[in-house]
């Protein structure tokens, strides 16, 4: 019989290629059927046999026939016999459906401006890689993606479609690998939306959120996932945490040809022997339900608790810095003071109130003195007026003291409570919990599953058994494609490591699945792109957001949906000492990341080396091994640290990393005893307990390469690869006087080792956090002066002062505000009897302007009111010796009168011409 002209089905099973010949016995009213297989005649009741003929052609038109959820690769035909469909394959071999089981999906690429992206991508694929093997192979995949599945998260990017919202059953959430708050809300993201971004700065568990995603996906939803990096080492590090806990039968390593072959002459077998458990899942969900409950308060009180450590070792660094500024200022003790015995709050409210009311020359009323008696228990006032200086500055000191005891008091609280609440074992319980119910998942779906003899070759045709098998399809992001048939749709894809990959290889794996979870770091290294590209294209992006040159994957998903993006940054770190990580989480994290590591990890986590003076950078134009490189910074390395006895053993431990390969190679060359040398591109994604950097640039040369080493990407990541110490050799001033990024880091570390750049100078670094505190509480009490013009004035310069700092290209400085002069100088041995006596009647400056990395003073910026200043002989006298004053300590200052304008443009020139 023709298979394009009939049907027979027998007992609904389509026998037409078995049978010889079928005819009606009317006489008996039986259909009789002759099978290929034998010479009987089977007699069949009319009501088990159906014959259809004369089928109606399914055509494609541009579409691509999908039966039973999988797709029909190149069909010969496509007939309807009205009850069944019938589709005869590229290789001539038909398979019958139920018409609900097939589906015609169109192409959603079809738009014009989906297609244009498409031809912009794919002008771009063939210069991509300067080996020709890797540009034809990536030219081919695209050229291969002419079809977008309209279900893919592809056709959602390319047509700028809104995000989908999942409704999946969220009480049976599990965490088999721990978790934290970030984490939690991450993983929650992820289930609940069909694009969904995980920002993991370094440190933060990025691979373990990956792991309960994994783990909820394909045991409680049983879904298909994909997980794809730029390098096969990423993911890879996915394959070793999953077989750590014994799950590493659950995942396929493929992509291109030779991991495909190693893959299948060794496939992972599943052990879920004991893997059942008494409790039935009901059960276990409940009992988890209930820890939830617990753990969500619980969780909340840790951060809080690893928070306010983070605060406690600022305050305390912080003091360091004024207790050797204290000691130079020659204080007179004032001992009965009852202000000493007083809380924080209380001293800080003091000196507010009282800066307060010397600046409105209220200080000798009556009402103002009954206030001090009152609320502050001051009888003696006059101890205040001959001694003020010393009482401001013991109140200072006094203060750190209180507020680090506050802190430290506080913590203590919280420790109780999660000790009381036995919150490191309700942790372990619901890890514990979930990894049963975990692996009760997995013995229900793999304790009777027979051995498979999947290969090579048959893999695909049978891929709904394979991807049963192996739900976890790991691959590189250009290769994901050759992992699974031609337009099929896994359920979930997780690019990690996503600010590396671009997007052509970020599309090809979007088009792979109906959702997507794309883990990075905008903060850390980005792919590489060749710029030279440009000049030989035709085409070009129709929208920024899809400019290759532009953007990670990463960037452009949130560039493209802004706002409308369900975004985690997860911020618990684990991984650098409080110090070092600390840097990175001021400079490029916005004080964001929690630190949960020990300080007692290194007493001396962040150190600096400095060459001596000269143009130590050399060049190599010739042969194959060209490149730049600093010997003198690899002998301080050899020399000076690695002949440390703390250094001698361990080196495996030790690693240094550089922005040149050149410098690399030659650390490589010339060191010895494990320790591992390499890029800050091949770093991304390692640690090492202590990490060396060599910036290598010097001298006047160093300049015309210092946008590629001082990079914002590349120091956050440098930084961020230690564990216990970080080291920085550098040149003697080029980066500290030209840097932006390795310049505050050198700032920051002298800042935190309290090093003789910093103590030794005459100008005092800000107290900070002394000034936050007592400019919060000012401006509170200023703020009820609504009628007063100065505080209108200043007021205004505030907002404007902040909205200048928040400016990317000025977000390296802070400001504090209503400062005490005399807190910003070292020493008073510059001053006349006259200045010394207006520094110590409490003069103050509007605005000060510093380094967030080591406080260092930038600018002072007055506020000059009219009738305060200019129609104010005394107050002119006293602005005179002012400018005097911060001259002689080299201090720029900039005053505003509140009459004039341009204040914006005045401020953002003298920021610019400090830092030229």
């Amino acid at each position: 019989m023709d298979l394009k002209e009939t049907m027979v089905l027998v007992d609904g099973q389509d026998k037409t290629d078995e049978i010889r010949f079928i005819q009606h016995d009317a006489k008996n009213n039986k259909m009789l059927i002759s099978y290929f297989k034998g010479n009987k005649v089977y007699p069949y009741s009319c009501s088990r046999v159906q014959k259809f003929e004369n089928p109606k052609e399914i055509k494609l038109n541009g579409c691509i026939a999908y039966a039973d959820g999988m797709p029909i690769f190149e069909p010969q035909a496509i007939l309807d016999f009205g009850k069944r469909i019938r589709i005869i394959g590229y290789r001539g071999i038909a398979k019958t459906v139920l018409p609900s089981a097939f589906s015609l999906i169109e192409n959603s690429a079809g738009n014009n401006d989906a297609e244009s992206i498409l031809k912009y991508l794919r002008d771009i694929s063939q210069y991509t890689s300067e080996k020709k093997e890797e540009s034809a192979f990536l030219k081919r995949e695209m050229d291969n993606l002419t079809f977008v599945h309209p279900e893919s998260v592809l056709g959602s990017y390319l047509n700028r479609l809104p995000i989908q919202e999942r409704t999946p059953e969220m009480d049976g959430v599990i965490f088999p690998f721990r978790f934290n708050l970030s984490q939690k809300k991450a993983l929650e993201n992820a289930l609940t939306h069909s694009v969904s971004v995980i920002e993991g700065p370094p440190g933060t568990g990025k691979t373990q959120t990956i792991l309960n995603i994994i783990a909820n996906l394909i045991a409680v939803q049983e879904k298909s996932v994909g997980i794809v990096s730029n390098n096969n080492e990423a993911v890879k590090n996915v394959i070793e945490k999953l077989s750590k806990g014994g799950y590493g039968f659950l995942t396929a390593l493929l992509g291109k040809s030779d991991n495909q072959d190693s893959f299948f002459a060794d496939m992972p077998a599943a052990h879920v022997e004991g893997w059942d458990c008494e409790e039935e899942k009901k059960t276990l969900i409940e009992q988890l339900a209930s820890i939830n409950a617990k753990l969500n308060h619980l969780l909340q009180i840790d951060r809080k608790r690893a928070q306010l450590k983070q605060e406690l070792l600022a305050w305390k660094l912080e003091q360091e810095h004024f207790e050797i500024y204290y000691d130079r200022q020659a204080v007179e003790e004032i001992g009965k003071l009852p202000l000493l015995k007083a809380n924080p709050n209380q001293i800080i409210s003091f000196l507010a109130e009282t800066t307060l009311a010397k600046e409105r020359q209220q200080s000798d009323k009556l009402f103002y003195k009954l206030k001090l008696l009152i609320k502050y228990g001051i009888w003696n006032q006059k101890v205040l007026r001959q001694h003020e200086i010393s009482v401001l500055l013991g109140l200072q000191k006094e203060f750190y003291k209180k507020k680090i005891s506050s802190l430290e008091k506080e913590i203590s609280a919280y420790n109780h409570q999660l000790e009381g609440a036995c919150f490191e074992n309700l942790l372990k319980d619901h890890q514990q919990l979930s990894e049963k119910f975990f692996r009760k998942c997995l013995n229900e779906s793999y304790g009777e599953m027979e051995p498979r003899n999947f290969s090579k070759k048959n893999f695909k045709v049978r891929f709904q058994e394979f991807i049963k098998t192996f739900p976890v399809i790991l691959s590189t992001t250009h290769a994901l494609r050759l992992s699974i048939p031609q337009n099929y749709l896994l359920d979930y894809v997780i690019i990690d490591e996503a600010s590396q990959v671009d997007l052509i290889t970020g599309v090809l794996a979007l088009s792979c699945c109906r959702n997507v979870i794309i883990v990075g770091d905008t903060k850390q290294l980005p792919q590489i792109t060749n710029g030279k590209i440009k000049t030989k294209l035709k085409t070009e992006a129709v929208n920024p957001v899809y400019d290759y040159f532009a953007h990670s994957i990463l960037s452009s998903v949130i560039n493209l949906y802004g706002n409308q993006l369900p975004c985690e940054v997860l911020r618990e770190h684990y991984r650098c000492h409080p110090r070092i990580i600390e840097f990175c989480n001021q400079k490029y994290y916005n004080g964001e990341l929690i630190p949960f590591t020990d300080p007692s990890l290194s007493e001396c986590p962040m150190m600096l080396y400095r060459t001596v003076e000269g143009n130590h950078m050399r060049r190599v134009t010739q042969g194959n091994k060209k490149g730049i490189y600093n010997q003198r910074e690899l002998d301080v390395i050899i020399h000076e640290i690695l002949a440390e006895p703390e250094f001698a053993t361990d080196q495996e431990n030790i690693g240094i990393v550089t922005p040149y390969r050149k410098q690399a190679d030659e650390a490589r060359r010339i060191i010895s005893g494990g320790v591992q040398s390499d890029t800050v591109h091949k770093y991304q994604g390692r640690e090492k307990d202590t990490m060396i950097m060599s910036t290598v640039l010097s001298g006047a040369k160093g300049e015309h390469n210092l946008d590629f080493v001082d990079d914002h990407q590349m120091i956050n990541v440098a930084v961020s690869r230690a564990i216990r110490q970080f080291i920085l050799v550098t040149d003697h001033d080029l980066f500290y006087k030209k840097g932006k990024d390795i310049g505050d880091l050198i700032r920051y570390i002298q800042y935190s080792t309290l090093d003789e750049n910093v103590i030794e100078s005459q100008v005092v670094s800000i107290f900070d956090l002394l000034y936050r505190n007592y400019s919060s509480k000012l401006l509170r009490l200023k703020a009820k002066m609504k009628s007063s013009a100065p505080y209108k004035s200043e007021e205004a310069l505030r907002v404007l002062l902040e909205d200048i700092l928040s400016k990317e290209e000025f977000h390296r400085f802070a400001y504090a505000q209503q400062v005490l002069l005399r807190n910003l100088l070292n020493d008073t041995v510059l001053l006349t009897p006259d200045e010394l006596i207006y520094v110590n009647n409490r003069a103050s400056l509007d605005f000060v302007v510093f380094y967030k990395q080591d406080k260092t003073c930038v600018l002072v910026i007055e506020v000059d009111g009219f009738a305060f200043h200019e129609n104010n002989p005394d107050q002119l006298i006293k602005d005179k010796l002012k400018d005097n004053i911060l001259r002689k300590y080299g201090i720029r200052v900039l005053r505003l009168p509140t009459n004039g304008s341009g204040e914006d443009e005045k401020i953002r020139n003298a920021l610019i011409n400090y830092m030229a």
